[in-house]
């Protein structure tokens, strides 16, 4: 008797048809190749979108070189997507020419200010897709779904920057679980990472929408907030401690009890950009809630 696989036939005009119909509906992308954001994928979903530092841009660049309202990219009823320069100050560029307004072709590439090209492509579903799964792999920790180290490392310099350039505040939190190694020598590591993951969860669900969380290493978590004074830093971070504090964390029918510790930084007007310092300070706080019985949260806020 013969076991062998035999392999199953394909309809021809059935693929065919397929093919065609994801030719047809390919969308208009644009893939940050260079800058702080590179990997990521923008879709042109509406007729217009703005690239620029306003908060309201659909593609939003941190950079010195870009102005509020940089540029703008419009639908036309034909179909054509078109790049409009919105009288920036450094102006915008394609395929290294200065542009007012030009029709784009697939392939193009789009520089704003002095850091990041964007380029502009037609991909179907199964490319944007793959295109997402990328920058999530590159971005996101795998098991908790929060930011990873490497894309904290990253930000948090542009964020400080903007904070600087626009005269605002930022505050930053280093949380930490609490007798984690416990956890897994007592449950298993199976039980560590559902409690992880719980535990990054919990937080993602209590942040802003502006705010960013990462995987620092291990146990412990790194929250940057925007726009935040210490005061208002250290109730946003107590009520991450609180929540975590009342979560349920039931692995297989064993309740286990999870605390974390915080330690909270703020970057003020005046005050040199450096990202190393500002990690290390709330680092120095989030040693002394541990030193303090854990299960707490310190701050420049109670000096």
């Amino acid at each position: 008797m013969d076991f062998e696989d035999k392999t199953s036939i394909i309809n021809a005009k059935m693929v065919a048809a397929l093919s065609k119909e994801k030719q047809e509906s390919r969308s208009a992308c644009f893939i940050v190749l260079a800058g702080s954001q590179a990997g990521r994928m923008y879709k042109l979903e509406s007729s217009e979108i703005v690239i620029g530092r306003v908060a309201d841009a659909v593609v939003r660049i941190d950079d010195d070189g870009v102005s509020r309202r940089h540029a703008k990219i419009t639908r036309q009823p034909d179909g054509s997507v078109v790049l409009v320069d919105l009288q920036s100050t450094n102006g915008t560029f394609c395929n290294g020419q200065k542009v007012d307004s030009r029709v784009l072709q697939d392939g193009d590439k789009i520089q704003i200010g002095t850091t990041t090209i964007l380029k502009f492509s037609f991909q179907d579903t199964v490319e944007e897709d793959f295109q997402r799964r990328q920058y999530e792999s590159a971005t996101r920790d795998a098991l908790t779904g929060c930011f990873n180290k490497k894309y904290f490392l990253e930000r948090l310099p542009a964020e400080i920057a903007s904070a600087s350039r626009h005269a605002k505040v930022l505050s930053l939190a280093m949380m930490d679980i609490d007798h984690f190694k416990k956890v897994n020598d007592t449950h298993g590591h199976q039980a560590g990472d559902y409690v992880l993951k719980t535990v990054a969860q919990t937080m993602l669900q209590a942040i802003r929408v502006d705010d960013i969380l990462a995987r620092y290493g291990g146990e412990e978590f790194a929250l940057i907030m925007r726009e935040t004074p210490p005061d208002n830093a250290f109730i946003a971070v107590e009520r991450i401690r609180r929540r975590i504090e009342a979560t349920i964390f039931d692995y297989e029918g064993t309740k286990i009890p999870v605390t974390v510790s915080a330690g909270i930084s703020t970057w003020t007007v005046g005050m040199a950009e450096n990202t190393a310092e500002l990690v290390k300070v709330a680092d120095e706080y989030l040693y002394k809630a541990k030193r303090g019985g854990r299960n707490r949260t310190e701050s420049q806020a109670l000096k």
